[in-house]
């Protein structure tokens, strides 16, 4: 295998660098569609669109945030009442998070952004590619997980 001295050749420079610019995209396509919320603000709401009822301990690990992170967006999100909190019968020290009327109603206006975003940052890709780059990626991750 050949070996790679430069940093902008480094896989882990370009998988970086790749994340940074996906996300910068992502928060300027929110801001001119009139959306004040965060890319990392987007990852809760998505993940309350499919589930609601998590706990920020189970947010925090689909977003992969620690916990002070978690706090402070979720209360970010409270404040502009896309989500609040409701304290769990079992457990009165954890809270599930739900959305609001206005959380939901985010989805028609969010998720064709998020789609068009996608798309643009996918073209000239083929399905097959984007198949293989997801489950590249995907191993690389389980194999840093296990260091």
């Amino acid at each position: 295998m050949k070996e790679h001295h430069l940093s902008e050749d480094s896989l882990g420079f370009i998988i970086y660098r790749t994340a940074l610019a996906l996300k910068a995209a992502f928060q300027r396509f929110l801001k001119m569609n009139g959306c004040e919320i965060t890319a990392e603000q987007w990852g809760i709401i998505r993940h309350l669109w499919e589930t609601e009822g998590l706990s920020q301990r189970e947010i925090g690990e689909k977003v992969a945030k620690d916990k002070p992170n978690i706090t402070r967006m979720v209360d970010a999100l409270e404040k502009k009442h896309l989500i609040f909190r409701q304290a769990d019968p079992r457990d009165r020290r954890k809270y599930s998070i739900y959305l609001t009327k206005e959380g939901k109603q985010l989805h028609e206006r969010l998720f064709p952004l998020a789609q068009e975003l996608r798309e643009r940052a996918t073209e000239h890709l083929a399905p097959q590619e984007i198949d293989l780059l997801k489950e590249l990626l995907n191993k690389i991750h389980q194999n840093i997980s296990r260091l």
